[in-house]
């Protein structure tokens, strides 16, 4: 009988951290600012040098790094709704990137699973609006920055809000992701990669 009460137990309990979110959020600043140093290193090149070779590096480096902002956003914005939503969402290992954590969507609320989708895409654009708002897009580089952010949020939220949808009309978890297919996806990506290169042009 007891042991049938330990197990109960056991299953009551949601599974811990395998990493503590702090050491997460560390990791993760860390390689943000290692990708924006990198970044900046090339624009200051390319502003004490005027070279093409600096143009083309902090303009190919700006589009990855901004990918790279709206990634770190949109997964951090996902943890952060899943856990506000009152879901059981255990951290993954340290040295596992993206996604951090896992939802457990057999006892977790489907509040949990719409909170989580909605706090992706608030995270990735409002990293776009960061950068809108705090970049002078005085250089080919700054531009590619916000290009390669917004590029990432469009075609994240091509491929999610169609999900999110179904959810909030009633769909499970399951029946939200019917219809993502891996052609879906690369149209998605093709989507957000128009969408990145319109507004370089356009700026």
């Amino acid at each position: 009988m007891s042991d049938t009460s330990d197990l109960r137990a056991e299953e009551a309990e949601p599974p811990a951290d395998a990493a503590p979110v702090i050491k997460l959020a560390q990791r993760d600043a860390a390689l943000l600012l290692a990708a924006l140093s990198i970044w900046a290193a090339a624009e200051a090149l390319y502003a004490a040098t005027g070279m093409t070779f600096a143009v083309i590096l902090s303009t190919l480096d700006g589009v990855v790094v901004g990918v790279v902002v709206g990634l770190m956003a949109h997964e951090w914005g996902h943890f952060a709704g899943a856990r506000w939503g009152g879901g059981i969402a255990p951290t993954k290992p340290i040295g596992s990137f993206f996604p951090i954590f896992a939802l457990d969507m057999q006892r977790s609320d489907d509040r949990a699973f719409r909170a989580m989708g909605v706090g992706g895409n608030v995270g990735h654009w409002l990293a776009v609006l960061i950068l809108a708002l705090a970049l002078p897009l005085d250089t080919p580089g700054r531009v590619a920055l916000l290009s390669g952010a917004f590029g990432f949020a469009v075609s994240a939220s091509a491929t999610e809000l169609p999900v999110i949808r179904r959810a909030y009309a009633g769909a499970s978890p399951a029946e939200s992701f019917k219809g993502l297919t891996g052609d879906t996806l690369r149209r998605d990506r093709w989507i957000g990669a128009a969408a990145g290169i319109a507004l370089f042009l356009v700026l």
